[in-house]
């Protein structure tokens, strides 16, 4: 594997997947230039993705984490 030189900051989003019964697992994680962008992203899915007035036996939720470098 080549190795990554990061020039800029990265912020990094977690998505996580919850299921009645069987708890919670790390479900993805993405990346982004600036934190507006990713803080932006994470609301606009949760919107999207988790609007319902109950909880699902299955979800996905999408966490800022913050700047990582």
């Amino acid at each position: 594997m080549a190795e990554v030189k990061v020039t800029q900051s990265l912020y990094k989003v977690q998505l996580t997947e919850y299921e009645r019964g069987w708890g919670q697992k790390p479900f993805g994680e993405k990346f982004f230039d600036n934190a507006d962008e990713a803080r932006k992203w994470v609301i606009d899915y949760n919107l999207e993705h988790n609007n319902l007035d109950y909880v699902p036996d299955w979800y996905v939720r999408a966490d800022y984490v913050g700047k990582i470098c």
